[in-house]
Parts: structure tokens; C-alpha cells; sequence
């Protein structure tokens, strides 16, 4: 039985990379709206893109060598002949997405709020920049690779985020905000190279999406207390 166990840890190793350390995803809560009032809010903004890879199948000739061989004494010289091989090549496609915006609204309804693009009586209005990596976050992801012989890594980034509400009857701007949000992550794997290279959490992907859903979350909770305070005069 230990000896399946072994055996079964050291196939997990060989196969999968672990995360060491990861920031910790913000806490954050919704302010529910003023009870028997209809809150109506025109979300805007959130806009960011996202990166997909097309898989292209196709078909490659390439010369195949086949070794020589002795025989009964005799060497046999090798030969090259085509053959046609099944090829992959992964394009990328950069669009936009809206999962922010869902996820925004769907906060926002969650609270009791009402989401409209007539009468809204706030606008609110949030924009994403980034990512940011800094000199000393190269020179870190740099070092965890080299010092470790290519088992490890790790990255860190960090992207914005702008928070405008605005009063529509009035048109003036009655809150703004600026919110900065880090990323950090390191992950190890037994192969070199390929063990790292094959964890998520250490990938510009997922790093991106940690920090603009964490941003979401902040704003959103941010503006229902905001809206909440001033409906209720608090």
C-alpha cells in the first residue's frame, strides 16, 4: 500500500506543478439598496480585451531519413523520402469582452438595484488600465528561474482601475475614485521549464483576469454604498 502511495505522489510530481504562494483574492461586500426604493443605475465602461488561439489545421511534405543498417556483414545505406504530415498552428484572437460588465451587473441586481439605460438616476462609470510590471518584478521572475535551474516561477503585475458616478439630473460628478490592484504568484514543478511553464496562476491570463475581477468587485462595492448613502441621506 505505501509503495502505491509513492508511486502514485511521484507521478503527481513528475506530471504537475504546485503553487507556492498566490495573493489573496479582496473581500469585499455589496450594500443592498434602500428597502422600497428602485435605485435605477446606468453602468458604462469595463471594457478590456481578451486573447483566444484559433487552432488552424493543415497539412506539411516534409524528407523523412531512414537510418542504414548492417546485414549479413553488409552496411546498407540510409535513404530520404517525402512524407505528409498533420500540422497545428495556433493563431491568436484578440476581441472584446464583456464578462466584467456581467459581472458588474450582476453584483449590482444582486443588491437590490435596478440596472437601466433610461431614467437611470446615477451613471456609473468604471475604466481599467494596466498591466503594470515593474523593473524589480523582471528581475524577481528572472531569479526564481535561474536560482531554482528552471523549476519555478514566478510573476507579479498590477493594473487600475477609475470609479466615476454621476448624479444624471444634474450631471454632476458626485464620486471618483482610483483603485490599484497587485497580482503576484509563484508556482514549481518537478520537469524544468515545462513543470512552471504548465501552471495557470503564473500566466499574463490569469494574472489579468485575478486583478480586473478583483477591481470589479471593489468598485461595485465601492459605488452600491455610495448610491445606498446618498438615497438614504446618510
Amino acid at each position: 500500500m505505501k509503495s502505491r502511495l509513492a508511486a502514485a505522489f511521484a507521478a503527481a510530481l513528475m506530471a504537475g506543478c504546485f503553487t507556492v504562494t498566490q495573493s489573496e483574492f479582496p473581500e469585499v461586500q455589496m450594500q443592498p439598496a434602500p428597502e422600497g426604493a428602485a435605485v435605477r443605475v446606468l453602468l458604462s465602461g469595463f471594457e478590456t480585451t481578451v486573447t483566444s488561439y484559433l487552432p488552424v489545421y493543415g497539412y506539411s511534405t516534409m524528407w523523412v531519413s531512414e537510418p542504414g543498417y548492417y546485414r549479413r556483414g553488409r552496411y546498407y545505406g540510409g535513404w530520404s523520402h517525402p512524407e505528409t504530415v498533420s500540422t497545428t498552428t495556433y493563431v491568436p484572437q484578440t476581441e472584446l469582452t464583456t464578462a466584467y460588465a456581467e459581472m458588474a451587473q450582476d453584483a449590482v441586481e444582486a443588491a437590490g438595484f435596478v440596472v437601466s439605460s433610461t431614467n437611470a438616476q446615477y451613471a456609473v462609470d468604471v475604466r481599467f488600465s494596466g498591466p503594470v510590471i515593474t523593473d524589480g518584478d523582471r528581475v524577481a521572475e528572472a531569479a526564481c528561474m535561474l536560482l531554482s535551474l528552471l523549476t519555478a516561477d514566478y510573476t507579479a503585475e498590477a493594473w487600475s482601475a477609475r470609479l466615476k458616478i454621476t448624479e444624471t439630473a444634474s450631471g454632476k460628478v458626485v464620486f471618483l475614485r482610483s483603485y490599484e490592484q497587485e497580482y503576484s504568484a509563484s508556482a514549481w514543478g518537478l520537469i524544468p521549464l515545462f513543470g512552471p511553464l504548465s501552471a495557470d496562476v503564473v500566466s499574463a491570463g490569469y494574472a489579468k483576469n485575478w486583478c480586473l475581477s478583483a477591481l470589479t468587485r471593489r468598485t461595485m462595492a465601492d459605488a452600491t454604498a455610495f448610491m445606498a448613502g446618498a438615497r438614504t441621506g446618510l
